[in-house]
């Protein structure tokens, strides 16, 4: 699956199914190539999710990773920059990563709330963030998703 991808997204726990509808449908829609997810991530092919994502989850090719951290090894040894995106003020805004179009970039999403883990975020090469403005602090994570396959997605 990751022979020929260039742009993937990874989620860390994402266990809200229309959360994961949103981010499949996204993925399909802007460029991405594949979709990695832990074993607590909800199941794309549940009912709910599969439904949000008006059928994309059948087209766009997913697969579950070991435990993360550990689990972005395959990653790694497949060439991949590892991107966590975070709301933190430090992480450098998404516009501004500079990648190529044929750089091999994974995108990670963490769990609605929390985010990323401690640990993933360590393993990351780079964190991004979405500049937001007043006084609103993160977005959805299927939101901030679609953002980030409009910034760093491929179109077909």
């Amino acid at each position: 699956m990751l022979a020929n991808a260039r742009r993937v997204l990874v989620g860390e726990r994402l266990v809200n199914p229309v959360n994961l509808g949103v981010i499949v449908r996204s993925a399909a829609g802007l460029g991405i190539d594949a979709l990695l997810l832990d074993p607590p991530s909800v199941d794309p092919l549940y009912r709910r999710s599969s439904r949000v994502s008006m059928g994309e989850v059948f087209d766009l090719p997913f697969a579950r990773l070991e435990p993360l951290p550990a689990g972005l090894s395959v990653l790694r040894a497949a060439g991949f920059s590892l991107v966590g995106l975070t709301p933190t003020v430090e992480a450098t805004p998404i516009g501004e990563l500079g990648f190529a179009a044929d750089d091999r970039v994974a995108i990670l999403l963490g769990t609605e709330g929390p985010g990323l883990s401690a640990a993933t975020m360590a393993a990351c090469d780079r964190l991004a963030r979405i500049p937001l403005a007043g006084r609103v602090d993160s977005l959805n994570v299927g939101v901030a998703a679609a953002i980030a396959c409009y910034e760093l997605g491929l179109p077909d």
